[in-house]
């Protein structure tokens, strides 16, 4: 082209002097202000883990979107989400009239029968009018209530049985605790499954979404492990997002990463590469989390010390971590606080 050339017979340089009326209001911030406003002015405010030190981490608790939990072998990392599950469910759920909050639990591993029994287990243990039981122990229990309804049909009574009296009592603490069991039905695996779940815990007024475990979701055919969890993370992460419910997913951890991990010293920060496929749960999650149960851990009676590490955390810093107690019979947790004098006390 030659020099001089009008700027009107060069296409690539004409700019438009205005945009259109129509292509303005498209362009304008200020059109989507009451929107935004309303956005944050009616923004639900975090979920509470029930542990002060846990929400602190998190700046308040935890949000809508996908959040991670993994561990060492043994750590008790479905205990400790059923733990959550129970305490959050216990709560009054602020944004709806003091009722109770609506937790689901997506179990992928366990059947139902088995996440009843083992936060029924933990209420036995906690509640000093029940009688504790040991959840592996259910299915003794049961045989023995058997033998004993069939020896004398009118004699053996449901409220005597712990197991029974320990269901009904978390059915009281927690109404609103709804079990999706992908162990025995084998299609609630599948992603969109899933996503359905989150959205309809959501739409039903729900405050909290546990899935039980991240590398058991059928994200799809011919995905090799890489590409079914980056579905599954983002799939889950969406979901949250758009139900506005939190979502807490259990991960495995690489086999090498938990060695090195329960080898290493009492307070010692593990990286966010412990999970198996953790660039995705690195990139995707608000928060992730891994519990450690050392191999030279300080023991008490039936509790074991495990810590709670923040590995990624959208809102804050991990530079602290929540210390534990972990009774693995009764999938109790014991963590410490401060009262109003300043004292610490155990809870």
């Amino acid at each position: 082209m030659q020099i001089g050339t009008p700027q009107e017979e060069r296409p690539e340089l004409i700019i438009p002097s205005r945009l259109e009326a129509i292509e303005r209001e498209q362009w304008s911030l200020a059109k989507r202000t009451c929107d935004y406003q309303r956005a944050y002015l009616g923004a639900p405010p975090p979920v509470s883990s029930t542990i002060p030190q846990m929400d602190g981490i998190m700046c308040g608790g935890f949000r809508p979107g996908v959040h991670f939990l993994g561990g060492t072998t043994g750590a008790g990392k479905t205990a400790f989400a059923l733990y959550l599950a129970s305490r959050i469910a216990s709560c009054d759920d602020p944004k709806h009239g003091g009722r109770r909050c609506g937790v689901t639990i997506i179990s992928l591993e366990l059947s139902e029968w088995e996440v009843r029994a083992r936060m029924g287990s933990r209420i036995s243990y906690v509640c000093d009018e029940l009688t504790p039981f040991r959840w592996a122990d259910f299915e003794q229990l049961g045989f023995a209530a058997h033998r004993a309804d069939e020896a004398e049909p009118y004699g053996w009574a449901v409220q005597d049985d712990p197991v029974m009296n320990a269901d009904t009592e978390l059915q009281i603490l927690c109404p609103r605790i709804r079990i999706v069991d992908g162990a025995m039905h084998p299609s609630k695996a599948d992603l969109l499954e899933i996503e359905s779940e989150i959205e309809a815990c959501g739409r039903q007024g729900g405050s909290f979404v546990i899935v039980d475990y991240l590398q058991c979701i059928d994200a799809g055919i011919d995905l090799d492990e890489q590409q079914a969890m980056k579905e599954a993370a983002r799939g889950l992460n969406l979901a949250g997002i758009r139900a506005g419910v939190p979502v807490l997913a259990i991960a495995a951890v690489s086999r090498e990463k938990g060695s090195a991990m329960r080898r290493g010293k009492e307070g010692e920060r593990p990286s966010a590469d412990v999970f198996r496929g953790s660039s995705w749960i690195e990139y995707t999650g608000l928060t992730a989390w891994a519990l450690v149960r050392r191999d030279d851990a300080e023991r008490s009676g039936d509790n074991v010390a495990v810590e709670l590490h923040p590995v990624k955390n959208r809102r804050g810093a991990c530079s602290e971590y929540v210390q534990l107690a972990y009774n693995g019979a009764y999938g109790q947790f014991t963590y410490t606080d401060t009262d109003g004098y300043g004292r610490v006390i155990a809870k």
